[in-house]
C-alpha cells in the first residue's frame, strides 16, 4: 500500500489499480519471449511501473494538475491501454511452476507463505526509509509545510515525483507476485485493490491532508482490512458486504482524523 508516501507528501494516487495490470502485462509478454527469463521479465515490469510513476509525477508537479483528478484519469487511461494491448487474453505460465525462483517468492517456508516474509521485509525497508532516511523526512516536509521545505533547499517537486515512482515500483512487485502465485495473467488483476488500499492507508493513521503517517500504522491498517474481508465471509455474509465494510472504515477513519486533529489544535 505504497500510496502512503504520496499521501504523506500531500498528494493522492488513484492510478495504482491500473499500473498493476499494465506492469503485469509487460511481465507476461516478456517472460515467454525471453525463454522464461524471470529477471528480464521483471525488469520489463519494473520499467513499466517506473514510467507510469514518472507520468503521474510530471502531470502533477510540472503541469500543476490536481493529483486526485490526474491520477483518476490516468487510471482509466492505463486500464484502457491494457485492455487494448491484451485483447482480453488470459495468459498462463504452467511451464514456470517448478522454477526455483517461483518457489522462493510464492512458495511456502514451512507453514507460512513466502510472500508474507517478503512483504514484512519490504515494510521494514520502507519503514527505515520513511522514518530514518533523509528522503522520508523530505516526504513529511513536502506534505506538512512545502514552502518551508523550499526555503530549506528541498526540491519538493522532485520528492513528489519520487513518491509517484515508488508507487509504480511497488505495483510492479505486486503484479509479479500475483502472476507467479496464480501462474496466470489477466488484465483485470488490479480491479480489487482501490478500496482496500485506501482503507489501509487511512485506517493506519494517515490523514488526507498529508504530513503525517507511519509504515507501522499502514501495516496495522492493512491487517484490519484483511480481517474485514475474511470476517465478512466468516460470519456468513455475502462477499458483496466487503465493499460496504471498506467504505464504512474509510468514512470512520476520516471522522477519527478530524476529531483527533481538532483536539490537538485546541
Amino acid at each position: 500500500a505504497l500510496p502512503i508516501f504520496v499521501t504523506v507528501a500531500g498528494e493522492i494516487d488513484l492510478s495504482f489499480p491500473s499500473i498493476v495490470p499494465l506492469s503485469g502485462l509487460a511481465f507476461a509478454v516478456t517472460l515467454p519471449a525471453t525463454n522464461f527469463n524471470f529477471f528480464a521479465a521483471f525488469l520489463a515490469s519494473l520499467l513499466t511501473g517506473i514510467a507510469c510513476g514518472l507520468l503521474n509525477g510530471f502531470l502533477v508537479t510540472k503541469l500543476g494538475f490536481s493529483s486526485l483528478i490526474t491520477t483518476l484519469g490516468v487510471n482509466f487511461m492505463l486500464i484502457g491501454l491494457t485492455q487494448v494491448l491484451n485483447r482480453g487474453e488470459v495468459r498462463q505460465f504452467t511451464e514456470f511452476d517448478e522454477s526455483p525462483i517461483r518457489k522462493a517468492i510464492v512458495g511456502s517456508w514451512g507453514p507460512i507463505p513466502a510472500q508474507m516474509f517478503w512483504g514484512l521485509g519490504l515494510a521494514v525497508i520502507l519503514g527505515f526509509i520513511f522514518n530514518r532516511h533523509r528522503f522520508g523526512i523530505h516526504v513529511h516536509i513536502a506534505g506538512d509545510n512545502p514552502e518551508a521545505g523550499r526555503a530549506m533547499g528541498i526540491n519538493i517537486e522532485r520528492v513528489k515525483v519520487y513518491c509517484f515512482v515508488l508507487v509504480g515500483v511497488c505495483c510492479s512487485l505486486t503484479s509479479t507476485v500475483g502472476i507467479l502465485l496464480n501462474s496466470t495473467y489477466y488484465s483485470t488483476m488490479g480491479e480489487g485493490y482501490l478500496l482496500p488500499v485506501l482503507a489501509a492507508v487511512f485506517v493506519g493513521g494517515t490523514p488526507v491532508t498529508g504530513g503525517r503517517g507511519t509504515i507501522a500504522g499502514l501495516v496495522i491498517g492493512a491487517t484490519t482490512v484483511v480481517f474485514i474481508n475474511t470476517g465478512v465471509i466468516a460470519v456468513g455474509l455475502d462477499g458483496y458486504y466487503t465493499q460496504l465494510g471498506f467504505g464504512l472504515v474509510i468514512i470512520l477513519s476520516l471522522l477519527g482524523h478530524r476529531t483527533l486533529s481538532g483536539r490537538l489544535t485546541r
